[in-house]
C-alpha cells in the first residue's frame, strides 16, 4: 500500500504568542483507522486538526498526508451567495473530472503513458467510488436531514445548523482519503448522528475526529488520542472510547496504589531518620566521625523523594 495514503505527524510544536499549544505531538493513522481526539477545551484539538489538514503550519515537526484531504471547520468554506446545488456539484467536481478522464484515456491504452495514467486515475476512482457518487450524494443529503432544502436555496438563507450539515455532507460526498472533523455532531439530531456514525465506519480512508460526544466516539473510533498536557504529552489508546475509559480507570488505580506504597515507604524512612537522629545527636553537635553516618539518610531521601526537611543542614545539627 502506498505510504501516501497514510496520515502521520512527528514532533509537532505550535506556539501562539507566549502559549505553547502543542508540544512534540506525534501520531500515525493508516487507511481504515479512525482516531478520536479528546481532551479539555484549549488543549489543541482544533489546532492539531488544522495542522494535519495543511491549513496551518507547525513551528516545528513534520506531517505526511494524503494528497486528497478534507477538513470540516466550524465555519462553512463556501460563499453565502452560492446555492445548495452548487455546493453539491462542487463536492462532485473531482469525481466528474476523473470519470471524464477515464473515458478519454480508454481510447488510447496502446500508448504506454496513457496506460500508466489510466491506471492511476482508475485507482483514485475506485478509492472514491465514483460510479456510485450521485446515489451517495442523494443518500447523504437525506441522511443529514437536508432533503427538504431545495437545491436552489442560497446558503445565506439557511440556518447555521443547515449550513454546518451541508458542509459535512459535501465532505461525505467527496469521500477524501483523509477526513478531519472538528465537532461534527454539532447541529445533528439522533437520526442524522446515527447516519454519520454509519458512514464514517464504512469509509476506506483515514478519519480523525475531535469531539466531546462520548457515544459518538465509542461508535466510530478505533483508537483514542488523549491530548491532556497534564499527562506529560500525547497518549494513544487502542480501541473505542469505552476501552479508553477502562484504560484510564486502570491507570488511575495503578497510580493510587503506587502513591500509597511510596507514602508508606516515606513514612517508614521518616521514622528511621528520627530514630537515628535521637540516637546520634543527644542535643550535642556531632563529632567529625559522625558526619558520614549523620548525612547518609538525608542524601538517600533527597535523591529518592526530593525531601530536604527531614534532617538538618549538612553541618550535622538536628533540625
Amino acid at each position: 500500500m502506498s505510504t501516501s495514503l497514510y496520515l502521520s505527524a512527528r514532533d509537532l510544536n505550535k506556539v501562539y504568542g507566549d502559549r505553547r499549544v502543542l508540544d512534540s505531538v506525534s501520531l500515525t493513522a493508516s487507511p481504515g483507522q479512525r482516531l478520536g481526539l479528546v481532551g479539555e477545551n484549549g488543549v489543541g484539538k482544533s489546532t492539531l486538526l488544522k495542522l494535519l489538514a495543511g491549513l496551518a503550519e507547525p513551528d516545528a515537526g513534520e506531517i505526511l498526508r494524503p494528497a486528497d484531504c478534507g477538513f470540516l471547520a466550524q465555519e462553512l468554506p463556501y460563499a453565502l451567495n452560492l446555492s445548495v446545488g452548487e455546493v453539491v456539484e462542487s463536492a462532485l467536481a473531482e469525481i466528474r473530472d476523473a470519470d471524464r478522464r477515464l473515458g478519454e484515456l480508454s481510447t488510447r491504452l496502446d500508448d504506454p503513458a496513457a496506460l500508466a495514467e489510466y491506471g492511476e486515475v482508475l485507482e483514485w476512482a475506485q478509492a472514491h467510488d465514483i460510479w456510485d457518487a450521485d446515489r451517495r450524494a442523494a443518500l447523504v443529503i437525506e441522511g443529514l436531514g437536508l432533503a427538504g432544502v431545495g437545491y436552489d436555496r442560497m446558503l445565506g438563507s439557511l440556518s447555521g445548523g443547515q449550513r454546518s450539515r451541508l458542509g459535512l455532507a459535501a465532505l461525505l460526498i467527496r469521500q477524501p482519503q483523509a477526513l478531519l472533523l472538528d465537532e461534527p455532531t454539532n447541529h445533528l439530531d439522533d437520526e442524522a448522528m446515527a447516519f454519520l456514525e454509519s458512514r464514517l465506519t464504512r469509509l476506506p480512508g483515514v478519519v480523525v475526529v475531535a469531539s466531546h460526544d462520548r457515544v459518538f466516539l465509542d461508535a466510530v473510533c478505533t483508537s483514542i488520542v488523549d491530548l491532556d498536557p497534564a499527562r506529560g504529552g500525547i497518549t494513544s489508546y487502542g480501541g473505542a472510547y469505552t476501552d479508553y475509559l477502562d484504560a484510564k480507570r486502570a491507570e488511575r488505580a495503578r497510580w493510587e496504589q503506587q502513591y500509597e506504597t511510596e507514602q508508606d515507604e516515606l513514612k517508614h524512612l521518616k521514622h528511621s531518620v528520627a530514630v537515628t537522629a535521637r540516637g546520634v545527636a543527644h542535643n550535642r553537635a556531632p563529632r567529625d566521625n559522625d558526619k558520614m553516618g549523620y548525612n547518609y539518610p538525608r542524601t538517600a531521601l533527597t535523591s529518592h523523594y526530593g525531601v530536604c526537611d527531614l534532617v538538618g543542614p549538612s553541618s550535622g545539627r538536628a533540625s
